[in-house]
């Protein structure tokens, strides 16, 4: 059931992105985005912490209310595309990227970079 939980909610999120618009930050073109995201990010989602980590190269790490999962990254129009191996039904997910200071927001969620 937890991790039915976790799938649903990473997909609520990337989806959600699809749908909103932020007011506050900068859109970031597929280039800014390639150039932002690699490192290391944390986030409260559904009150628990979230880390992630992305390489240059594509691959991503993340933890989640004690889950682990692994996955790719990879940036099409302008949109930041995960794809878990076990979250969102392994389902490729895209969003657009707004960033504010050393934090970013995606499907409506701010991830601070650490």
């Amino acid at each position: 059931m937890k991790k039915f939980v976790i799938a649903a909610a990473c997909g609520a999120l990337i989806l959600a992105a699809n749908t909103s618009t932020s007011s506050a930050g900068e859109m970031l073109s597929a280039k800014e985005i390639k150039k932002f995201i690699p490192g290391r990010a944390k986030a409260k989602i559904m009150g628990s912490k979230v880390t992630m980590r992305m390489s240059r190269g594509g691959s991503l790490s993340a933890k989640w209310d004690g889950e682990r999962d692994t996955g790719i990254w990879r940036v099409t129009k302008n949109q930041l595309c995960i794809k878990f191996k076990k979250w969102m039904n392994g389902a490729t997910r895209c969003s657009s990227v707004t960033r504010t200071g050393n934090s970013y927001r995606v499907a409506g969620i701010t991830f601070s970079k650490y």
